[in-house]
């Protein structure tokens, strides 16, 4: 059988499950028009999928041996890859894939789009391109799928809010990986973490700014574009020079601060709980209880018991 091709008009996700017959276990789709989307399978195989896709699509093994082939340029490579390995398809339909056997996957799909402008900030020369990689074992890929994957599985089937913080920073710390690692041209292999250039911290005049303003937006969403946009920063010099201030990450200093938000209220008033996720900006009642255990070791309300 052929590889099966598509034009850029279906979803790549939805390609996936038109070639293979099964829906996603879980999905979540991008909020913005050059957003993160992800979804994780569960196949009973992979039939050989080509041609140009509307959006990149970064594979991670979640479990299975099956055997998997990647064709491309006449040639193919056949290997089993490991639990945790991770493989790209680019947009551009170069390769094509086929896994032989039954397997978990999560795919996170990146728009070409949302490349080119981490690239200009790190001084990429020229137009940016992932290209194509098949079953690596790269440490600090594998820790960004499981990281992602805890925070999305921990939602509603049903709701698939995600808060746009971590969706953004989450896509602009990968793309930015993958530039450093996989940029098309560029012969590497990723036998370390990469070691990122020392920023010097936010000033505090602009650390007060930030915080005063997740402080007022605790119920909404906050972008990370909305917070280097109050420093007139750059995403990738804000997201160093953030860290490098306060030693977390937006997203991490965020959720500590509605988790601490969270914990006053349940401590000093009758509000509902299901109205405190609300009110501290988390999705579902569900996913701020999760978040309020991992930080405090108890669930919301035996911390308003106090036990």
């Amino acid at each position: 059988m052929g590889a099966v091709e598509w034009g850029t008009v279906v979803p790549t996700m939805e390609i996936v499950a038109r070639a293979t017959g099964v829906r996603p276990l879980w999905s979540f789709e991008a909020s913005t028009p050059y957003g993160l989307s992800a979804a994780r399978w569960r196949f009973e195989r992979l039939p050989p999928i080509g041609g140009r896709l509307p959006l990149g699509m970064l594979a991670y093994r979640a479990a299975g041996s099956a055997w998997a082939t990647k064709a491309v340029d006449g040639r193919a490579i056949r290997k089993r890859p490991r639990v945790g390995s991770v493989s790209f398809a680019p947009s551009d339909g170069r390769a094509t894939w086929s896994v032989e056997g039954p397997f978990e996957a999560v795919h996170v799909y990146l728009h070409p789009s949302a490349i080119q402008p981490v690239a200009e900030q790190l001084d990429v020369p020229g137009v940016a391109e992932i290209d194509d990689f098949f079953g690596v074992e790269d440490p600090w890929l594998a820790g960004y799928f499981q990281m992602l994957t805890s925070e999305l599985e921990v939602l509603k089937p049903l709701d698939r809010k995600v808060d746009p913080l971590l969706l953004d920073q989450s896509e602009h710390l990968l793309i930015r990986h993958l530039l450093r690692w996989y940029r098309r041209g560029v012969a590497r292999e990723p036998r370390a973490p990469a070691v990122q250039p020392r920023a010097n911290p936010l000033r505090p005049a602009l650390m007060r700014r930030a915080e005063e303003y997740v402080q007022a937006n605790l119920a909404g969403e906050i972008s990370l574009a909305s917070l280097a946009g109050l420093s007139c920063m750059s995403v990738d010099h804000f997201l160093r020079s953030f860290r490098a201030a306060c030693g977390l990450t937006p997203y991490q200093y965020v959720l500590e601060r509605r988790l601490r938000k969270a914990s006053t209220m349940l401590k000093t008033g009758d509000t509902p709980i299901a109205a405190i996720a609300v009110q501290c900006g988390f999705g579902n009642p569900s996913h701020f209880s999760v978040k309020f255990h991992a930080h405090f070791g108890v669930s919301p309300s035996r911390y308003r018991r106090g036990e």
